[in-house]
């Protein structure tokens, strides 16, 4: 009896041991992180990658600025006047009554922003845009809309008022046309200038 009882114990005890878990290969991380890859759940670093919680990734998206840069060009008719808007346009030739325009022959208008950027300015956040030509930089700050549409295949828009159609990029702005720094103004005269425009939007 004592015997069956000892065995039985042991038997009670083998059951009760964790089993070991198998050898984890390189292979299967890769194929586990692909998996995730293709669910969106993975945020890789110039590191590596982790894998962040569902309260972790939604901090991310709200803390970590959406960024795009638009390349403009100069021309001999900007003069940067208008007091309620400017605006950059893919078209390479402009009117002398454009005073709007400080940029032609954009490599973007607003068709063609990332979906991650038009999200973020549906959100109605604060709009930071740096204007950089030569050296010589200025910022704008402007907000993002739930109305905006931005869906205009030819110009950008960044406007004082609160008007939003296909054009509109950002409204309430705290500067336009001729808010912005004349020697950038000066410089966009010269078909050769080039702009780099950097649209950061930001909680």
């Amino acid at each position: 009896m004592k015997g069956e009882k000892m065995e039985e114990n042991k038997i009670v005890k083998d059951q009760e041991l964790p089993k070991p878990m198998p050898e984890i290969t390189p292979e299967m991380i890769q194929t586990a992180l692909k998996a995730l890859e293709a669910k969106g759940m993975v945020y890789y670093t110039e590191k590596g990658a982790y894998i962040p919680t569902e309260r972790g990734w939604k901090l991310l998206k709200e803390i970590k600025p959406v960024r795009e840069e638009i390349i403009a060009w100069g021309h001999p008719n900007i003069t940067g006047k208008h007091e309620t808007t400017f605006e950059v346009t893919k078209a390479s030739s402009i009117e002398r009554d454009a005073d709007c325009i400080i940029g032609v022959k954009a490599n973007k208008a607003c068709k063609d922003l990332s979906d991650g950027l038009k999200e973020a300015l549906k959100e109605g956040k604060r709009v930071e845009i740096t204007i950089e030509v030569e050296g010589i930089k200025d910022k704008i700050v402007a907000y993002g809309s739930p109305a905006l549409k931005l869906t205009h295949a030819e110009d950008i828009v960044v406007r004082k008022s609160d008007f939003i159609d296909e054009r509109t990029l950002a409204i309430l702005a705290d500067k336009a046309a001729c808010d912005i720094k004349r020697e950038i103004i000066e410089k966009m005269k010269n078909p050769e200038a080039q702009m780099k425009i950097v649209v950061e939007v930001k909680g």
